[in-house]
């Protein structure tokens, strides 16, 4: 199979999109310094994403599940598909990718997916896309096979826009413009983010995660998509 087969095959498994990124001048001694890295995403439904104005939903929590399941059968089998061509490849599973005290991860699947040209990180902290917003859940794998790189997005594309920030029930988001230097605490605490997002979803269907989607709803990208999407 081309680099365009392997697109199409991992699209055939429900992705909605897929990017190769060149990383070799980026930190992987954590994946025995492979040096190319493939992103894609799931978007999530627009009805769900439009039903979370008022909180998240049980609707909501249940595909947050089912996706990140999804997205791991993806990662396997990928891999799978790279080993029998003959190279090594990690997939960033949910049960591979850990993280730290400060809530970080060795190689995010975000900085993956910004070097592949999926899309650049909002002042939400989250991948955006121009197809969806930030109505996606993504994963990656690393792998040293030699890739077709994409072109990589350095710089922010959210502008003046502030609705995310505004809207954050934890006051969590600071309204910095993101560029490839970008540390996330300048753009984000995740503490307070995750704190309320587990208050609110304890508070909505008595399940104690992290889990709220707030910025998500209201971000313009996002609306465009849905606006897109009919329904």
């Amino acid at each position: 199979m081309s680099q365009n087969e392997l697109k199409v095959y991992l699209k055939s498994l429900g992705a909605s999109l897929v990017g190769f990124a060149d990383l070799q001048d980026i930190d992987t001694s954590s994946y025995n310094n492979m040096g190319y890295g493939i992103a894609f995403a799931i978007k999530i439904s627009p009805k769900i994403i439009k039903d979370i104005h008022n909180g998240p939903t049980e609707t909501y929590y249940e595909a947050y599940n089912q996706i990140n399941k999804q997205l791991d059968h993806i990662a396997i089998s990928c891999v799978k598909y790279i080993n029998h061509k003959g190279h090594n490849a990690i997939g960033q599973t949910s049960t591979y990718v850990t993280s730290d005290d400060n809530l970080t991860t060795p190689l995010p699947h975000k900085t993956v997916a910004t070097r592949a040209g999926l899309g650049w990180i909002g002042k939400n902290a989250l991948l955006i896309t121009t197809e969806y917003g930030s109505a996606i859940r993504i994963s990656s794998v690393i792998t040293d096979m030699p890739l077709i790189k994409g072109s990589p997005i350095n710089e922010s594309k959210c502008g003046k826009c502030d609705k995310c920030a505004v809207n954050c029930p934890a006051e969590a988001i600071k309204g910095m413009l993101w560029n490839v230097n970008s540390k996330r605490s300048e753009l984000l605490d995740p503490f307070k983010c995750r704190q309320k997002a587990r208050e609110l979803l304890n508070e909505k269907i008595g399940i104690k995660i992290a889990l709220c989607g707030k910025c998500i709803e209201v971000c313009p990208f996002t609306k465009q998509y849905i606006i897109a999407s009919g329904e």
